[in-house]
């Protein structure tokens, strides 16, 4: 009951509380869904963007994975080469050339020959981090690594490892392992038999020529050392590499972002992936400085529409204000108007009506002294133009009851007419209701004819707030009628132009029926020049133009252009003075 009490004090009596609530609530809602629809397509850009990014890292390494294939080939390549005139790594694999227990300096050479040929490996591949060679005739294992931080691993069983490889041509051979080398670590390795170039056999391998990858570059390279991302590499469904292997296991299932290359020829597939609810944790800074700016920018709105609604209450309370006064006293001086627009409008037309009831008042008792004999005059006048608008009404009905439209409506338009030609009004009318009794004569004229005459007429100011001397359009558009010999062209058209400059209203009239000549556009504007002439022709619109004149003054009534126009067969401007 007491916030009844209280919105019915503060918000229900006033229609712009009202109002400036329903605009908050509506900026409100407006605001929130553009935040909303900002902040979904700042996501998109973004994991579009991610997406992008996430696919061209997977791409690269892809291309880094093949770069590193090519240079092990090259290495495996180069086993079998000659250099510096001593023998190739495959020859010393040979069974015959193996040192034996006593060829003691045989062996240190040969160690020292293939380090240097290891260590060569290491220093041309940067994703290389240890090297192996392995024999097998002696079972001899040759290890070199990175800062020699691997080393061969006691524990491991080398000899059953590279048994297990196919003896195939189908190298080299892609695998992961932790006990590989000491210390443990994850690491993944590409192994190629050494055996006879030459022969027929796959079976007959001398040894083996094994390289491991250093992951943690692989990986740091991929993710640059971040946690929004995570690589997989898969070799025939088994997992070789896993960046994050605490992470989800059925991550093919989740909604993150993936990126998918494959190796064809070894069947290597890797896989990236970006989480969302990473990307999701960079948006937030976004969306609160979204949600902040929104949020200020609806204030704003909000104390702009309160100072322009205060403004205009303001008017309206002293508009208030002033009615009392004149409710107290009549003759109240009139109120002051500010401003040009629908406050001022409604201001000046209560003066008008202020000043209409003074004058009223003013009048009275004169009028109640002249109001018998006015009654009777007025009495004898009307007798016969209220016998023509009854006869005329009846006539209207009969055809409503014969069934015939048309000739109602003409009978209407000209009772309209005639009525507003007789009665006592002011001379000063709308040059919307000139326009309006203008088109009644303009049909009634039209009555039988089968080329008929259409009014077009261009405004971009009301109409309604515009005065002209009543009956002076119409015999101009009669004028234009009979001169311009309308009815003789196709789609005869009158076009009547109202503008504005200043303080003069224009109203310009042509039509599309007959060129005026030169000197009878000379010869009509040395009649409208000319005072205290009575031409034979243009006789209505000479009357016209002095009754203009005699009304408003000399710089108002009809007008000529300078020359006839090429394009406008014939143009007349009226001008009056701007009145609301």
């Amino acid at each position: 009951m007491w916030m009844k009490a209280l919105y019915r004090e503060w918000i229900g009596r006033f229609i712009f509380r009202k109002l400036n609530m329903g605009i908050g609530a509506a900026l409100l809602l407006i605001f929130l869904l553009l935040g909303l629809v900002v902040y979904n397509n700042f996501y998109s850009i973004l994991e579009k963007k991610e997406h992008e990014l996430l696919s061209f890292r997977t791409e690269k390494l892809k291309m880094q994975m093949l770069d590193i294939m090519e240079r092990f080939k090259y290495d495996s390549m180069s086993l079998y080469q000659n250099s510096n005139m001593q023998s190739s790594v495959y020859e010393m694999f040979l069974p015959d050339n193996i040192p034996s227990d006593k060829e003691d300096r045989k062996a240190i050479i040969e160690q020292n020959f293939i380090k240097n040929v290891m260590t060569h490996m290491l220093s041309r591949n940067p994703y290389t981090s240890a090297v192996i060679m392995y024999r097998l005739q002696d079972k001899r294992l040759f290890v070199e690594s990175q800062q020699q931080k691997y080393g061969a691993n006691p524990s491991f069983s080398y000899k059953s490892f590279f048994e297990s490889f196919p003896k195939a041509y189908q190298h080299p051979y892609f695998g992961s392992s932790e006990q590989l080398l000491a210390p443990a670590d994850r690491m993944l390795y590409i192994v190629n038999p050494i055996y006879n170039p030459t022969s027929i056999h796959p079976d007959q391998v001398y040894g083996y020529h094994l390289i491991t990858l250093n992951t943690r570059m692989i990986t740091n390279e991929f993710d640059n050392q971040s946690a929004d991302y995570r690589l997989i590499i898969k070799q025939n469904g088994a997992v070789l590499l896993d960046s994050r292997p605490n992470g989800q296991s059925d991550w093919a299932a989740s909604d993150d972002l993936l990126s998918r290359v494959t190796i064809d020829p070894y069947e290597i597939e890797m896989i990236g992936i970006s989480y969302k609810s990473n990307l999701q944790s960079k948006l937030s800074d976004i969306a609160v400085r979204i949600l902040s700016i929104l949020g200020l920018s609806w204030l704003v709105c909000i104390i702009i529409i309160h100072l322009i609604q205060r403004f205009i209450v303001g008017r309206f309370n002293q508009m208030s204000k002033h009615f009392k006064k004149v409710q107290r006293n009549p003759f109240t001086p009139l109120m002051p108007i500010s401003g040009e627009d629908e406050i001022s409008d409604l201001m000046l037309r209560f003066n008008r009506m202020a000043q209409e009831l003074q004058n009223h008042i003013s009048q009275v008792y004169i009028a109640e002294i002249r109001k018998q004999n006015a009654e009777f005059i007025a009495l004898k006048t009307q007798i016969h133009p209220h016998f023509l608008y009854n006869t005329l009404e009846s006539l209207r009905m009969q055809a409503v009851i014969s069934e015939q439209p048309f000739l109602a409506e003409k009978l209407y338009h000209l009772g309209r007419l005639y009525r507003w030609m007789l009665q006592p009004t002011d001379d000063l009318i709308s040059v919307q209701e000139e326009l309006a009794h203008t088109t009644y004569y303009l049909e009634l004229l039209m009555l039988g004819k089968s080329n008929r005459i259409a009014i077009r007429v261009i405004s971009e100011i009301n109409l309604e707030n515009c005065f002209m001397l009543k009956f002076t359009l119409q015999p101009v558009i009669e004028n234009a009628i009979q001169h311009g010999q309308l009815e003789q062209y196709d789609d005869p058209i009158i076009t009547v132009t109202v503008k504005r400059e200043d303080h003069l209203l224009f109203i310009e009239i042509y039509n599309n029926g007959k060129n005026i000549t030169a000197e009878e556009h000379l010869r009509l504007q040395q009649l409208l020049q000319t005072e205290n002439t009575f031409p034979e022709q243009h006789l209505g619109l000479k009357n016209i133009h002095e009754r203009i004149k005699h009304y408003y003054g000399n710089e108002y009534g009809l007008s000529l252009p300078e020359h006839p126009s090429e394009t406008k067969s014939f143009q007349l401007t009226m001008i009056f003075p701007y009145k609301r």
